[in-house]
């Protein structure tokens, strides 16, 4: 990736819950920098269960290496506590597709996976679940 080129994702994390939004390709060195980012983010949380919210509305067609890369990163949070997936899939069904290609892995049991219809939905989820604090 170019110096002072922007990245294809942005990624916040509030009480237990990594908010992860990616728009436009994700090319495979983007992908590496996004997995590292996304681990150093979740290393406070990693000690109880999380939660993800994964919004990929704005998402595009990525080469395959890049899903490859991301199945890895979900089996690796799986297996540090990530409990609870909440998805804001995009209207381009291909693109769920992709999607679910990235996932495709064994899921834990205890997994609890919801497809929100916006961001209100899928944080009032989070709060009724205890992941994310009432508002203030």
């Amino acid at each position: 990736m170019q110096r002072g080129q922007t990245k294809a994702y942005q990624l916040q994390l509030l009480d237990q819950v990594l908010w992860v939004r990616v728009f436009g390709v994700s090319t495979v060195l983007g992908t590496e920098e996004y997995i590292r980012d996304f681990r150093a983010m979740v290393a406070p949380i990693l000690n109880q269960p999380w939660a993800v919210v994964l919004d990929i509305r704005q998402w595009q067609a990525s080469p395959a290496q890049s899903l490859e890369l991301l199945k890895q990163n979900s089996i690796w949070a799986f297996a540090q506590n990530l409990h609870h997936v909440e998805l804001l899939l995009p209207v381009d069904e291909m693109l769920t597709w992709q999607y679910l290609k990235a996932t495709e892995v064994e899921k834990p049991t205890y997994l609890t996976k919801h497809i929100a219809e916006d961001e209100e939905s899928a944080r009032l989820f989070l709060q009724a679940a205890g992941y994310l604090k009432g508002a203030d």
